[in-house]
């Protein structure tokens, strides 16, 4: 009897086992596990398989072999050298502990570039990026890229920077040198990376790509920057440049629908968030300021500008920040700015304002040459600050009440969306593999089990 019972359970395991593996073949090949490379210090390019056991000793040589959609898995240590990624790939740290796996990119010109269309998709997490010339880490004409819970700190340590206006550039130099720049990419996510001690350029840079491309030494190829989310990021202590900066450098171009939101911008020189079009007949049109802590920068806290003729900053929505401490273009400090050219032909028209605790600063919103600027009576500014608004009258309205006020924001719930979507997605196949599993294990140690009790029985 005992004999047949233990037939019985080993009979319903292999059943088990084998509709696990069924299940395992009739998952869609996006859905299963993709192909796994290890990096360690310890490890050898020559000799090593790029498995756990055998690891290889470079990121880049791991980069070279892997095979496009791999994950490449990097043990603590530090990696010497610039990596460069033309595939998508998954490039993230083991444990997803920054501080413990850093790429040092001393004498090199980035740290770590995304090329191309061939590698949308890539994601790079969990690493600190240190020590190059320029950017830190560099994403040019790709999409649906992710760069997240990274540490990028002490980068442009001998940037290739451009004079300032109005003098011309002797040789190829880097408009937007930023410790993170998307270049020409669109639909990507720049998420929970400490962003500090940068000394080119400020911190994360969005701009359009072509006949200028700001974050490169040569012209790239056309491309908008749209749909890109900059969100839950902490940038401090930069030099030079601004925190977050969206701006338009190549006409017919434009950055598009992007939007910042949740960062903490702070001590920055000179720091703040900016919406811009920097080049004559640019456009930066519908992006979103939203739920970000600006305090402490050395120019006005939120800037949304345009500086040559031709410009359109265009459909900007400033909601739910809070703003304190920053500077102002003058000796008059200022938490929100809109700044369109004298002249008037360069345009910024249409910003909702909206929702924003403003505190320490002289102005709290000042527009000027700004067109069709919707300030609501739902911002708030306590006794520090001297001049509420200035330039802009204030509207009875609610956000929701506004014809498009919230369109601007569906680029934030699409993106959430279609994170939680994804994220689901991966979280059903791995409960499918799971409770296969388990399912297994709980058979097979019921076997064994019984064949316990009948040798001892």
């Amino acid at each position: 009897m005992q004999r047949r019972n233990v037939q019985s359970l080993l009979l319903l395991s292999s059943l088990l086992i084998s509709g696990f593996v069924g299940t395992l073949a009739s998952l869609p090949a996006s859905a299963q596990s993709p192909p796994q490379i290890f990096v360690s210090p310890a490890g050898n390019d020559s000799t090593g398989s790029g498995s756990i056991g055998s690891p290889y000793a470079t990121i880049a040589h791991a980069i070279t072999v892997a095979p496009p959609g791999a994950v490449v898995i990097v043990e603590p240590g530090t990696y010497n050298g610039m990596v460069n990624i033309t595939k998508r790939v998954t490039l993230e740290s083991a444990g997803s502990q920054p501080s413990l796996t850093v790429v040092n990119a001393i004498g090199q010109l980035y740290g770590i570039e995304v090329i191309g269309p061939a590698a949308s998709g890539t994601v790079i997490e969990g690493l600190t990026v240190s020590h190059a010339d320029n950017h830190g880490i560099f994403v040019q004409d790709s999409a649906d890229v992710t760069v997240e819970d990274n540490v990028v700190s002490d980068n442009g340590l001998n940037p290739s920077a451009c004079p300032a206006a109005p003098a011309a550039p002797t040789s190829p130099c880097i408009e937007e040198n930023k410790a993170i720049e998307l270049v020409g990419t669109s639909d990507s996510t720049v998420a929970a990376n400490t962003v500090m001690n940068n000394l080119a350029d400020g911190g994360i840079g969005v701009a359009d790509d072509g006949h200028l491309n700001p974050g490169g030494l040569s012209s790239g190829t056309p491309n908008p920057a749209s749909g890109n989310v900059i969100t839950g990021n902490t940038v401090i202590g930069n030099l030079v440049g601004c925190g977050i900066v969206v701006a338009a450098y190549n006409p017919g171009e434009g950055v598009i629908n992007n939007v910042v939101s949740s960062n903490y911008v702070g001590n920055g020189l000179p720091g703040g968030i900016v919406v811009a079009a920097d080049i004559p007949h640019t456009s930066a049109i519908n992006n979103t300021v939203i739920d970000n802590t600006v305090l402490n920068n050395l120019i006005p806290g939120i800037i949304v500008h345009s500086n040559t003729p031709g410009d359109l900053v265009s459909g900007t929505r400033i909601v739910g920040n809070v703003v304190s401490g920053n500077a102002g273009f003058g000796p008059k400090t200022t938490g929100i700015t809109l700044i369109g050219n004298i002249n008037g032909s360069s345009i910024v028209t249409d910003t909702t304002i909206s929702g924003n605790v403003l505190h320490n600063e002289f102005f709290g919103i000042l527009a000027a040459n700004a067109t069709d600027t919707t300030v609501l009576s739902d911002n708030s500014f306590d006794q520090t600050v001297t001049v509420p608004v200035q330039g802009a009258t204030v509207s009875p309205l609610s956000l929701s009440s506004l014809s498009g006020g919230l369109s601007a924001l569906s680029g934030t719930v699409s993106s959430v969306s279609s994170t939680v979507n994804s994220t689901n997605e991966q979280v059903s196949v791995l409960s499918i593999v799971s409770y296969a599993a388990l399912g297994v294990a709980i058979v097979l140690g019921l076997a064994a089990i019984t064949l316990s009790v009948r040798r001892h029985g």
